[in-house]
């Protein structure tokens, strides 16, 4: 009972998890459509293309990754026929690729990748829109053409992220992988909210501030980086996962994923905050306490899942050439000179078994 109600929620989770992917696309095509009136109809209906290639993507990878939940460890073997070994090499190599695309991260990666051309798009210079986009009126009804509705839009990249992870899952047999993709997953869900309100700077018309050349570079640079950012923690750990001595691995990917959002997404977003705040007196936002408080958190996490790495590689150490020669002596003189005890009749058979023991 308690396993049909697991592949309930299994596959409630994927089949959410495509329909929120479904209407975030939908809202964004709309926006594009709409408002870029400076790209030509082919530009502006190609979005719609790409986005049709990524949903039947995550539906084939959703769907193989329920019905092999197995990790593949290597490539499938093919069996050798009258083909060059060149050949064959070249096959296991393509379908080693295929295989891949049930694993989660091929899947943000596509998805991430048209997201950034998309935020790019919007706000490229001359030809974007988003900078002159004005604030919403509130008395002219529900709009997601607006730089509210479009931080909505984009703000849902979280949730996506969120259920992509949780829907593959399964592809983490030890509970343990399981635990940390979980934990990176909700801190990067958080991160992309971050994300959004950093970039909703851009808006020049809404916010009032004429951004630097320099400043705009750096908000469209860190911006679509935190969007990026979560594949590499996922690719780190969908490989250690199929490794007997992965899990002594996790501290260290831990570590450079710590360092990786420290580096990249909030101290950036931090000094960018301070630096508008202090230059255009831009109104200060809940994400900059958000910012401090990870800051310390990463930094105290690098410094304990490093530690914590490099005393399991001392623990797992294993024996010189001269330790390995001194315990193999070791043993054999205690097995000496148990003999000799017994040979001698110095010592009952109760305390020979202490002895050897």
């Amino acid at each position: 009972m308690a396993e049909k109600q697991f592949k309930v929620i299994e596959i409630g989770a994927k089949v959410l998890c495509i329909l929120v992917l479904i209407l975030q696309m939908a809202l964004m095509d709309y926006i594009m459509i709409s408002l870029d009136t400076k790209a030509t109809p082919a530009g502006r209906y190609i979005w719609i293309a790409l986005d049709i290639v990524i949903v039947s993507m995550w539906i084939v990878s959703l769907i193989w990754s329920y019905r092999y939940s197995a990790i593949m460890t290597s490539p499938r073997k093919i069996p050798k026929d009258n083909r060059s070994d060149d050949e064959g090499r070249v096959k296991r190599i393509i379908k080693a690729a295929i295989a891949e695309i049930r694993f989660g991260y091929v899947c943000w990666l596509l998805y991430a990748l048209v997201l950034v051309a998309k935020i790019l798009r919007m706000f490229s210079s001359p030809s974007g829109f988003g900078q002159d986009l004005k604030a919403h009126d509130s008395g002219s009804g529900i709009s997601f053409l607006t730089p509210g509705g479009i931080r909505v839009v984009l703000s849902i990249a979280g949730i996506v992220f969120g259920l992509l992870v949780y829907s593959h899952r399964n592809e983490m047999q030890i509970p343990y992988y399981k635990r940390v993709v979980g934990g990176i997953a909700f801190m990067a869900s958080l991160d992309v909210f971050d994300c959004v309100m950093i970039i909703s700077y851009l808006f020049v018309e809404e916010r009032h501030i004429l951004n630097s050349v320099p400043m705009e570079k750096a908000l469209k640079t860190f911006g679509c980086l935190c969007i990026l950012l979560p594949l590499a923690p996922l690719i780190a750990l969908r490989y250690i996962s199929s490794r007997q001595d992965g899990k002594s691995l996790v501290p260290l990917v831990l570590a450079v994923n710590s360092a990786s959002y420290l580096f990249l997404v909030n101290l950036p977003f931090l000094v960018i905050r301070l630096v508008l705040f202090a230059h255009h007196a831009a109104a200060p936002s809940t994400f900059f306490t958000k910012n401090m408080m990870v800051i310390v958190r990463d930094s105290a996490d690098i410094y304990m899942h490093i530690a914590g790495w490099l005393e399991e590689r001392k623990n797992n150490k294993p024996l010189g050439p001269e330790q390995t020669e001194s315990a193999l002596d070791g043993e054999e003189n205690g097995e000496e000179e148990v003999g000799e005890n017994f040979e001698m009749g110095k010592m009952n058979p109760q305390s020979a078994q202490e002895t050897v023991a």
